[in-house]
């Protein structure tokens, strides 16, 4: 058995006494030993390999349990990631490097997780004219978030929409924003129906389709994601699941990653339902391995049932209610899991009375059902989740801003409690923290770790109330432990104690004790998975370097 020993280090736990050690002895990807450094070399053996950690500190793997990491592999050799930038300049200084690499016919794309709130100081568009220089005769789509998308000339050349338009003629594509004189500013508005739209027009990059998931997963290692939990959502291909099962087929996965049943989200009508009910009966979940597996229904279950956002709930029909029903009885009968997007209070009343039905039909406390999102959650709706056996699945979208909507139909004020992180952390409720990325959010859960502790937002806004935030325990505990529970992987992986696999972070600096600002700045100084190294940061003095 292999035998790894980290010795002279504080291994912060996660455990359930949220317990600090000293050194920790892994073989064959599994913890075997957490205590002294004696304790440790002595459960390593005389053959370990023995590392001396300096006084770094350990954490356990973090985990997010909204990450559409599936969708994002599929585009990813083509992508720029802009999550946590807050300089203009940076913005296109990243996409100047990468415009530079590009072969001929590759197109540039940073396909949201960032948005133009997030920057201090200069906030504007980024201009046609920008986008040309920096990318040249490379299309360049630079959605954010799903707002709206900055293109160059040769993206609207490529998608056929002509630079200068007379009055009345169509668009080939939705959302172009023209000036007084008909030319194209580069801006694309209409929201996710008309950047999915356009994004179902993008080709695919070259070479083999899993170089994606590879990249992705190492990306995710580098900012110190262990496992995810992928909802699913609108327009992901059965392919793409096929090629991270393809990946963890051949052992070559560094991520955990957790799915729903997929193609749910395609449902948009009773008629529709029939497929899906079909698709829940035949199969079951658990199936997979600890790599890769398929743990529920969901995010999006029926869509005209609860799908919603800020300022505008759900308006289902009486024959929307019953398919929901349907659904949610047949996945309750299959033992699955369930999670649904909801974010409004109108919005959560109904999925939960829902759940409540389902559940007189047949149980669902066991199967931990979750609602995810939920921002405009009240106290009462927390009671009857608790009572219910629902879990929540909360999201730190609102640290990049762009909250214009909710600010619109709320106020600023409400906002800044949406959602309630103290209310629900004080509640007993089962809960953990996710991001929602890769197109709606940023993806670093060093950042939403920051979110939840400062209250802070990356434009340098108050983004949560002050008298809601988290304490460095109760955060990390949330994205670590709290969410292998909710994925039902407690057993497995989400904290570092003797019989689960060996999910870990070297840290770049002490978590615990940094100074609140630089949580969202950590980085792995290390990155290990099952046991073994997957990410090494070139530029730390790390004896794991």
């Amino acid at each position: 058995m292999a035998r790894l020993v980290l010795v002279n280090g504080k291994i912060v736990t996660v455990d359930e006494r949220f317990s600090v050690r000293q050194a920790v002895a892994v073989a064959d990807g599994k913890i075997i030993a957490v205590g002294t450094d004696d304790e440790a070399l002595a459960a390593g053996g005389a053959g370990a390999e023995v590392t001396d950690l300096r006084g770094a500190t350990v954490i356990p793997g973090l985990i997010d349990n909204h990450n559409h990491f599936v969708r994002g592999a599929v585009h990813w050799p083509s992508e720029v990631r802009l999550d946590g930038v807050t300089a203009r300049d940076e913005v296109l200084g990243r996409l100047r490097e990468r415009a530079a690499g590009l072969a001929d016919g590759e197109w540039l794309l940073t396909l949201g997780g960032w948005h133009t709130d997030q920057l201090r100081g200069d906030r504007s568009d980024l201009t046609l004219a920008e986008l040309d220089a920096v990318a040249g005769e490379h299309p360049a789509f630079i959605q954010v978030g799903y707002s709206h998308a900055f293109a160059n000339g040769a993206l609207l050349d490529a998608l056929g929409v002509a630079r200068v338009a007379g009055a009345g003629d169509a668009e080939p594509v939705p959302g172009v924003v023209r000036d007084g004189a008909g030319r194209a500013t580069g801006r694309i508005n209409g929201g996710i129906v008309s950047l999915n739209a356009i994004a179902r027009r993008f080709p695919l990059p070259a070479g083999e389709p899993e170089a994606g998931v590879r990249a992705a997963a190492a990306y995710y290692n580098s900012i110190g994601l262990t496992t995810v939990f992928d909802p699913g959502g609108v327009g992901v291909a059965d392919s793409a699941y096929d090629q991270v099962a393809a990946v963890a087929g051949e052992g070559e996965l560094t991520l955990r990653v957790f799915t729903t049943l997929g193609d749910a989200a395609s449902a948009a009508t009773p008629e529709q339902c029939r497929h899906i009910l079909g698709r829940i009966r035949s199969s079951r979940p658990f199936q997979g391995s600890h790599w890769y597996d398929r743990l529920a229904v969901g995010e999006v279950f029926y869509g005209p049932f609860h799908w919603d956002h800020p300022g505008v709930a759900p308006d289902p029909r009486k024959e929307d209610v019953a398919a929901a029903d349907e659904i949610l009885r047949t996945a309750a009968e299959g033992g699955w899991p369930v999670q649904a997007h909801s974010v409004t209070g109108e919005g959560i009343d109904l999925v939960l009375s829902a759940y409540e039905r389902a559940s007189a039909h047949q149980p669902v406390r066991a199967l931990r059902w979750s609602i995810t999102h939920a921002e405009g959650i009240t106290a009462g709706q927390v009671e009857r989740a608790r009572r219910l056996g629902v879990t929540l699945q909360i999201r730190s979208m609102g640290v990049m801003g762009g909250q214009e909507r909710a600010v619109a139909a709320y106020g600023a004020q409400a906002v800044r409690a949406m959602p309630p992180l103290r209310m629900i952390a004080d509640s007993g409720l089962p809960w953990g923290l996710g991001t929602d990325g890769t197109k709606a959010a940023q993806l670093n859960p060093f950042v939403t770790l920051w979110w939840a502790v400062t209250g802070r937002g990356l434009g340098g806004e108050e983004a949560v109330d002050p008298a809601l935030t988290l304490s460095r325990e109760e955060a990390l505990i949330a994205h670590t432990r709290s969410n292998a529970w909710l994925m039902f992987q407690e057993g497995f992986i989400g904290a570092i104690r003797p019989g689960l696999r060996a999910d870990m972070l070297v840290l770049d600096r002490d978590y615990l004790t940094v100074p609140a600002e630089e949580i969202k700045d950590i980085r792995p100084a290390a990155t290990i998975v099952d046991g073994a190294i997957v990410y090494r940061s070139a530029g730390y003095g790390s004896p794991l370097s």
